[in-house]
């Protein structure tokens, strides 16, 4: 018999991880502020894209509302998220949001890099999936995060 040590953990086994995990992040996004600067922003766009691309998400045409659709969909597997697009923007919602957890953790700003970057990831993800540039604009920072995704060039 194969003893697998994932299925014997215990909360604070957990709650070590999350901490692990925690500065991780903070450490990742910090390094990538320092070397990439004020491209930080494209560079979680295209780590967005490329995500997209693996994501079991397949659309025979760039449509918002469905890609919105599907992204909340596998994201909801891990995630509070509901979206609505209206024209060509979409509001995004996360309850008790990861990265929220993180910066608490931390002691990071809200609405700081780490969120900042996990919005225009999210962006890159959208943009792959409707074929059309979208930029982030946070409305809410907190348990409850929401932020809106303005489309340049989304077919309706």
């Amino acid at each position: 018999m194969i003893d697998c040590i994932e299925l014997k953990q215990t909360m604070e086994d957990h709650d070590k991880a999350f901490v692990e995990v925690s500065f991780l992040l903070d450490m990742f996004v910090d390094t990538i502020e320092v070397f990439v600067g004020k491209s930080t922003p494209s560079l979680a766009v295209a780590a967005g894209r490329k995500m997209a691309k693996n994501m079991p998400i397949y659309l025979d045409e760039p449509n918002g509302a469905l890609a919105l659709s599907e992204m909340v969909r596998v994201f909801s597997e891990g995630f509070d998220v509901t979206g609505a697009l209206q024209g060509k923007e979409a509001t995004i919602t996360i309850d008790h949001c990861p990265i929220n957890a993180v910066c608490r953790e931390r002691n990071l700003p809200l609405d700081g890099a780490a969120c900042q970057m996990f919005h225009y990831y999210i962006a890159g993800i959208m943009a792959e999936l409707t074929g059309s540039p979208a930029r982030p604009t946070t409305v809410e920072a907190g348990d409850t995060c929401i932020f809106k995704l303005a489309f340049s060039g989304l077919k309706a």
